[in-house]
Order: structure tokens, then sequence, then C-alpha cells
């Protein structure tokens, strides 16, 4: 089984397939769909965007074995030589203006497979230079990598909000090693290019008239999810609450690699779990298969995700 450091010294070098692979028919290759999905919160319009997929086997993960995970995906109908997580991220525009990113993608950062969050935004009818603010939910390079260009902000108009416990940890030089100095490099050049207008944010902020961060320590000591809400409608984003939906759902024990306290990273899923069924809040997953939206039931000893129906128009 890989360990963290292993893992994430193999993370910028996935073997990922290009964002436009597809199946060899002799027929021409027409650019991609795009992948943007609109639905609404009350009166804030929300659209989900894929970034692109990743890989991740059993090797990425602690408290499974290959057996027991290749059981896991067959169950759900997956082929687990060949199970790729998404990477989404999500565009929120409220009454009066306010265009908000939450977290950009990879952009250039993790290969081929990933990078497309920007011509999806486009897609939707948004130019990077109209959002006003990002908003990070960590500091890893699949959600912040994206806000770079050529090694330069790629939302040139944008205010940068990131949680204070996440901006401490990649800047302090005592957290780095050798196999993560490449995330502590993209973080920090991150919060460098967008310094002067950088908005560090603490425990349950309100970041905007419809937006609420919710701290879900663990995965990163800063990770932390956003609460939209409008009217009497509210829509959880848990960013990196599950990798992968197939194993963390039947075990939320599993952890991953990346992890950076997989105890904590373990205890907050758990809890977030309990609480989204009691309540019945629909929740929206940067690692849910696209759009990653749903509502989460109990099932035996684990939980399922039942998805949310296609938003029809009438």
């Amino acid at each position: 089984m890989m360990n963290r450091r292993q893992l994430l010294s193999a993370g910028a070098a996935l073997p990922l397939l290009p964002a436009g692979a597809r199946a060899q028919s002799g027929a021409p290759d027409p650019a991609p769909l795009a992948d943007a999905q609109r639905f609404a919160v009350g009166e804030v319009r929300v659209t989900a965007l894929l970034d692109g997929s990743i890989p991740i086997g059993p090797e990425a993960l602690q408290g499974i074995d290959a057996a027991g995970y290749a059981t896991l995906m067959e169950e759900q109908f997956r082929d687990p030589q060949a199970f790729r997580a998404p990477v989404n991220g999500w565009l929120i525009e409220a009454p009066g203006g306010e265009v908000t990113l939450v977290d950009a993608g990879a952009g250039s950062t993790m290969g081929d497979g990933l990078g497309r969050l920007a011509d999806n935004l486009r897609a939707a009818g948004v130019d990077p230079g109209e959002v006003t603010r990002l908003v990070a939910t960590h500091l890893h390079p699949d959600h912040v990598g994206g806000a770079l260009l050529d090694g330069e902000a790629a939302f040139p108009e944008a205010e940068l909000v990131v949680p204070e416990a996440e901006r401490a940890y990649w800047t302090d030089d005592a957290n780095m090693t050798e196999a993560t100095e490449p995330f502590f490099r993209t973080a920090r050049t991150v919060l460098d290019r967008y310094g002067d207008r950088l908005d560090p944010i603490s425990g349950e902020a309100e970041v905007t008239s419809t937006l609420t961060a919710v701290p879900l320590p663990g995965h990163t000591p800063g990770h932390t999810g956003y609460r939209v809400a409008s009217g009497d409608q509210s829509l959880l984003i848990w960013a990196d609450i599950v990798h992968v939906l197939p194993v963390q759902f039947a075990r939320p024990a599993v952890t991953i690699g990346f992890d950076v306290e997989p105890d904590a990273a373990a205890r907050t899923r758990e809890r977030i779990l309990d609480q989204v069924v009691a309540d019945r809040t629909m929740i929206a997953g940067s690692h849910i298969d696209f759009p990653g939206l749903g509502h989460v039931k109990r099932d035996g000893g684990g939980y399922r995700l039942v998805a949310a129906p296609y938003p029809y128009q009438t």
C-alpha cells in the first residue's frame, strides 16, 4: 500500500488522460462538450463546473485493501481498474452582481486530465475577468492551481478568500517535506499573486450575503466548506469530505494519502455525513460524479448518495 509520502511525491505526475481523450472511431474528433450545469438555490444561480478527473486506486487509500476496494467498486457497478474521481468547482451568481467562484481547478499543475474549468466557465457565459471573488476550500493544487495562468493571477479582478488556518499551514516551512514541496510551492505562488487582494477568514465567516464558511478540518488544517443560502433553500459545498465515493460512503473511516490529518479527516467526515442526513441538506462535492449534487441517506452501516434530479426547465 502506498504511504502518504509516496503518494504526494507522485501527485503532480499522475498518469492522466488528456481532457479530450476518446475512443478511436475513425470519425473527426470534435471539441469536447462543455461540462457546466446550472441550477438554482432560491434566488442564487449556481453552476457546477468540471475541471477534469483523476484516477484514484486502492494504493492511495488507508484502511482498505485492494480486494475490499474492488468489492465496493463492483457493488456500485464501477470498474476497480479504471475509477476516476472528478474535480468540480462552483460558480455562484447572487442578486446584486456578485460573481463568486468556489475553487478554480488544477490549471496546469496536475497534467492534461485536468485544467478545463476556465473553458467551462467561459462556456457558461462568464469570463475570468468578471469573477469578483475567488473562494478557496483549501490550497491543494487541484483546487487552486487554476487560480494561476502562466504564473500570474488568472482572475485579475477577483479577491481571494482563504481560510486563515489554511494560509498559516502552507506558509510555514516547518510543515513542508521534500514530498510535499510541490504542493507548498503552488499554494505559496497563489497567495503571493493575490497578495494585495487576499481576504483571510476564520471560523463560520460570512463571505457574502448568501455564502457562509463551514470549517471542516482534517483533510487539511483549514479545509472549509461553504453554505449557499437563499430564502428557505440551501446547499452545502463540502469540498473534499470524500474523494472516492463508492468506498468512503460505505466505509467512512477510510482515508486518503492526501489527508494532512487522517484521523481528523475521518472524524469530520462522520460528523458531516450524520449532519446532512439529519438535516436533509443538499450537498455538492468536489470529487462526486459531475455535477456533484445530491442528498445523503444511511445505508446499513454506511451511507449512499441520492443524486439530485436534473433541473428541468418549465
